[in-house]
């Protein structure tokens, strides 16, 4: 099996065209900040271990070990297994659209919380709420019985018809400046900018959230930036929670997915 991203050279199967080897798609890769997410790969093979329709993949952008730039691979169901959605133009979007932002190199599902000025939106992701703009946010479509739902627009039907290897530099292309176009907690999906150690510097003021470690507390508090520690991680300072013995401030490493910056201020 190949570890940089090219499919192997495998004989083509009796599977729909999007799940033949080498075909550029996207999977429903569980996440521990939303199980909603969808993220770019390549069909590399059937499986073999298993009677039922199972398909190995190799993601674009996620890596198994960055440094020798192998990236991951994993088995998925046919269920989870769609295919690559033509690049969508920017659209007007309204509160309550069922809509999915790029965030973190996927596409997460939530929905529009409140329509800003400048096309900017609040996407509320279970029970995070993030800005994005418009070229940050697509509708959310359905693959069902071989039909996108709803059905894709004229614009959108003639993208599709172009060669998916056209489509997968389009897709990153359109990824990559969607993150850079970023006004809240996107993050940019060059290689180095991936690894986080600049999503957030020291002295920075944020909010965390799930401090007791088993998800159950969703608030958000009010820290700062300490220093980062490595690994999408940072030590980080309470603002307004305090060590047991009241001698200052609660300190506390935290993982990115449970940081955010501020939320913007929205008057009433």
């Amino acid at each position: 099996m190949s570890q940089k991203g090219k499919p192997i050279d495998a004989p083509a199967t009796e599977d729909p065209p999007y799940l033949q080897p080498g075909s550029i798609i996207e999977v429903n890769h569980e996440d521990n900040v939303c199980p909603r997410a969808r993220y770019t790969a390549i069909i590399m093979e059937r499986a073999t271990s298993t009677n039922d329709k199972r398909y190995v993949v190799q993601f674009t952008n996620l890596y198994q070990d960055r440094n020798s730039g192998t990236k991951l691979s994993k088995e998925y169901n046919s269920v989870d297994i769609r295919p690559l959605p033509p690049p969508q133009p920017p659209r007007k979007f309204k509160v309550g659209d069922i809509v999915e932002a790029y965030f973190d190199d996927g596409w997460y599902e939530g929905k529009i919380d409140q329509v800003l000025d400048d096309d900017r939106y609040i996407f509320r992701m279970s029970s995070m709420f993030l800005l994005f703009g418009v070229n940050q946010l697509r509708l959310h479509r359905t693959w069902l019985n071989g039909n996108w739902v709803p059905p894709l627009d004229e614009s959108e039907l003639a993208v599709e018809e172009e060669d998916s290897t056209e489509k997968m530099k389009e897709s990153e292309t359109d990824n990559a400046e969607a993150s850079k176009a970023g006004t809240g907690n996107i993050l940019e999906s060059d290689q180095k900018t991936k690894e986080k150690e600049e999503e957030f510097s020291e002295g920075a003021h944020v909010e965390v959230t799930n401090i007791d470690g088993d998800g159950s507390n969703q608030a958000w508090f009010a820290a700062t930036i300490v220093k980062p520690v490595g690994n999408n991680r940072y030590l980080i300072r309470f603002e307004t929670l305090r060590t047991e013995d009241d001698t200052g401030f609660l300190e506390k490493e935290m993982d990115s997915l449970h940081i955010r910056p501020p939320p913007p201020h929205i008057p009433v």
